[in-house]
C-alpha cells in the first residue's frame, strides 16, 4: 500500500464564521485565485454503485489529469471536503478539507487538510513544488479579505479587462433614465472590482442584500442597466429538486415546456413561480469575464442545501448538527425521496433509508444524527431548506412588473407554448357608461380622455408593483404577485379620481375587481398574457361593479384582513352573485369608495 502524505495547515483571520464561510465555500473562485488549474467536468453519473463526475484537466500543457470526483460534503459554516481518485497522471487519490471554527464575532479559525497518495515521484515532487503552495493561497484569499471586509474579494491574478469608454457611456445613459445615484455608483463599483462570479451571475436581489438597498428598487435599476447597455441577462430553467440551473435562454421564446436533470432522473416541466430565474451578467463589450471553470462541485453551487454526506450501502454515518434557525427537509439525491424536519429538539436521533425510502415519515431536529443506509448503494443525502431561494428573482416576480413590459416589449413565449405562473392576483377595469361618454362629448374629446384615463391606471399599478397585461377596449387588465399589492392599487385607483376627472372634459366612474388564483402564462398576439379559471373569474367579478367601488371574493376578503385587520374597518357589504359562465353562485365583498372610507384605512 502506498503512503498517504499528510498536509496541515492552520491560520487566524479577522472575519466573522459566516463571512470567512461565504468567501471560502466558493470553491471556483478560490481555486482560480490558489492558480489551480482549469478542469472540464462530465454530468454526474452512477459508477460502482456511487454517483461520481469525470473530470480531467492539464497541468503547465503538459501532465493530463483524469479523475473521479465524489460529491462534496459539508455542513455550512462548519466545513467542506472533496474526495477525487486518479485514473491518469503522478496522483491516485486525494482528499482534502477546510474546516472553520468559531473564535469570537470577529475571529474565525480556519483549518486546511489534506491526504494525498501519489503513484510516483513526479507526485511527490508536484506536492512540495505545486500543490502546497496553492493550498496556503487559499488561506492568503481570506487573508486578503481581511484587509477590505465587506468590500471586493481578492483577485486572482489575471486582470480585469474593462472598455473604459463604454461604460463611463453606459453609466451616464443610467443617471439619466434611474434617480438614485448611489445605487448606480455601487453598481458601476461591482462591475469595475468585483470578481468574475460576482458580475457573470448577478442577482438583484442578492446585490440589494449585500449592499443593503431596497429589494425592488436593486430591480428596477438591473432592467434600466439592461436597457442602456450595461448589464445583459438570461433565464435559468432550475430544477425543482436540486434547484441546480439545468439549461439558460437568451429569451423567453427560447424556453421549452419540459427540462430534464441527469443528477435527479426527472423531467420536470418549466413554471415562472420558482423554476425560471432571471440573471443578469456585465455585458461583454464593457468587460470581459473569464469563464474557465476550476469547480463546480462546492457549497456555493447549492446554497440552498445546509448540509451534504455521502454514506456508503449497508453502513452508518454519525454526524454532530449545529442549530439552523430554518425550516429543513432531509432529502437523497438522485432518488429525489424526502422527509421533514420538525420544531422538536433531541440529543440524538436515527435517519433509515432503505430501497423504498426513508423507514421514518419525519425527523426531530437533533443534536447528532445517525444515517442508516440499509441499501446495496452509496446515497447521498442533504439537508436543505424547504423555502426557495430568497434572492431569485423569478420570471413570476419580473414580469408582473410594469417596468419589464416597458423596457422588454418583445419577451414573449414561442406561440402555444405555456406556461404554468402559480398564484397571481388578476385586475380587471372597466369605464363605466363608456359609450354614453363617446355620444355626449364626441368621439375627439371622448378618446383623448379615455387616453389620459389609461395613463393614471398604468401608473397606479406600476406604483403598487404591478403591471397592466393589455387593454381591452375601454377596459384594462392588470397582474399582481402580491394579494396586498392589488387591493391597495385598486383602493388608489379609487381615491384619485377625482384628481383624474379634474384633467377630463367628462368626469368618470371605474369600475373595479380582482381576484387570486393560479394563471397560465401564453403568448397572445407577440403579448405575454395570462389566462385560466383565474383571470376569467376576476372578470367576472369586475362585472359587479357598479363604479367608483371595488369588488373582490370572500376568499381574498378574509386572507386580506387575516394581515392586515384594519381593513375590516372600511365601509363595504357582503352579497351573493351568480357569474357569468360560473355554475355556482359566489360570496363577494363590495368596497364603498369615499374619503371617509380611505381615512379609515389610513390613507
Amino acid at each position: 500500500m502506498k503512503k498517504v502524505i499528510t498536509f496541515r495547515e492552520e491560520q487566524l483571520v479577522n472575519l466573522p464564521l459566516n463571512v470567512a464561510w461565504e468567501l471560502l465555500a466558493n470553491t471556483n473562485e478560490l481555486n482560480k485565485f490558489a492558480g489551480i488549474f482549469p478542469v472540464n467536468f462530465a454530468q454526474f453519473s452512477e459508477e460502482d454503485k456511487t454517483i461520481i463526475r469525470w473530470a480531467d484537466a492539464k497541468v503547465l500543457k503538459m501532465i493530463s489529469l483524469k479523475w473521479k470526483e465524489h460529491v462534496c460534503e459539508w455542513v455550512r459554516y462548519s466545513h467542506y471536503s472533496l474526495e477525487r481518485q486518479y485514473v491518469e497522471g503522478p496522483f491516485q487519490s486525494v482528499f482534502w478539507t477546510i474546516r472553520m471554527v468559531y473564535i469570537s464575532e470577529t475571529e474565525t479559525k480556519i483549518y486546511l487538510e489534506g491526504d494525498f497518495i501519489c503513484k510516483n515521484l513526479l507526485g511527490r515532487i508536484a506536492l512540495q513544488a505545486t500543490v502546497y503552495p496553492q493550498l496556503r493561497k487559499m488561506i492568503t484569499y481570506a487573508l486578503e479579505y481581511e484587509k477590505t471586509p465587506g468590500t471586493t474579494k481578492p483577485l486572482a491574478e489575471t486582470k480585469i479587462e474593462l472598455e473604459n469608454t463604454s461604460l463611463a457611456h453606459a453609466i451616464s445613459l443610467l443617471k439619466e433614465s434611474y434617480p438614485n445615484t448611489d445605487m448606480i455608483d455601487a453598481l458601476e463599483s461591482t462591475i469595475r472590482t468585483g470578481s468574475d462570479d460576482e458580475v457573470s451571475e448577478m442577482q438583484p436581489y442578492r446585490w440589494a442584500r449585500i449592499h443593503q438597498f431596497d429589494r425592488f428598487a436593486s430591480v428596477e435599476l438591473f432592467l434600466f442597466a439592461n436597457a442602456v447597455g450595461l448589464l445583459d441577462y438570461d433565464w435559468n430553467m432550475m430544477c425543482p429538486n436540486c434547484r441546480v440551473p439545468k439549461g439558460k435562454a437568451a429569451a423567453l421564446k427560447q424556453l421549452i415546456d419540459k427540462v430534464h436533470c441527469e443528477l435527479c432522473g426527472i423531467d420536470f416541466e418549466l413554471d415562472f413561480d420558482r423554476y425560471v430565474e432571471m440573471k443578469f451578467h456585465v455585458n461583454a463589450a464593457i468587460r470581459k469575464v473569464d469563464q474557465t471553470i476550476y469547480c463546480i462541485n462546492g457549497p456555493v453551487e447549492t446554497p440552498h442545501v445546509l448540509a451534504q454526506f455521502r454514506v456508503a450501502p449497508q453502513e452508518n454515518k454519525v454526524i454532530d448538527w449545529p442549530k439552523f434557525n430554518e425550516v429543513l427537509r432531509c432529502r437523497v439525491l438522485k432518488y429525489n425521496h424526502e422527509i421533514d424536519m420538525t420544531n422538536e429538539v433531541v440529543e440524538k436521533a436515527e435517519i433509515t433509508y432503505s430501497a423504498e425510502g426513508f423507514l421514518q415519515r419525519e425527523i426531530p431536529d437533533a443534536k447528532r444524527f445517525t444515517i442508516v443506509n440499509e441499501t446495496t448503494k452509496e446515497i447521498v443525502v442533504v439537508f436543505e431548506k424547504k423555502d426557495w431561494d430568497d434572492d431569485a428573482l423569478t420570471a413570476r416576480e419580473v414580469t408582473s412588473l410594469q417596468l419589464f413590459r416597458d423596457l422588454l416589449k418583445t419577451e414573449v413565449l414561442a406561440p402555444g407554448l405555456q406556461i404554468g405562473v402559480g398564484h397571481m392576483s388578476i385586475l380587471f377595469t372597466d369605464l363605466k357608461d363608456s359609450t354614453r361618454l363617446y355620444e355626449e362629448i364626441g368621439d375627439a374629446k371622448a378618446y383623448s380622455d379615455v387616453q389620459k384615463h389609461f395613463e393614471y391606471l398604468v401608473r397606479c399599478v406600476r406604483e403598487h408593483r404591478g403591471t397592466i397585461v393589455k387593454t381591452i377596449g375601454d377596459s384594462v387588465m392588470g397582474a399582481f404577485t402580491s394579494e396586498f399589492d392589488a387591493f391597495e392599487a385598486a383602493l388608489a385607483i379609487q381615491r384619485g379620481i377625482g384628481q383624474l376627472n379634474k384633467k377630463l372634459s367628462k368626469p368618470v366612474l371605474i369600475k373595479v375587481g380582482f381576484h387570486t388564483g393560479s394563471v397560465i402564462a401564453v403568448n397572445a398576439n407577440d403579448l405575454l398574457d395570462y389566462f385560466g379559471s383565474t383571470v376569467n373569474k376576476a372578470a367576472r367579478i369586475q362585472q359587479q361593479s357598479m363604479g367608483g367601488d371595488l369588488i373582490i371574493h370572500c376568499d381574498v376578503y378574509d386572507r386580506l384582513i387575516s394581515k392586515q385587520p384594519e381593513i375590516a374597518r372600511l365601509k363595504g357589504e357582503s352579497f351573493i352573485a351568480q357569474l357569468n359562465g360560473f355554475e355556482e353562485e359566489v360570496q363577494l365583498q363590495r368596497f364603498i369608495i369615499d374619503k371617509k372610507t380611505f381615512h379609515a384605512f389610513g390613507a
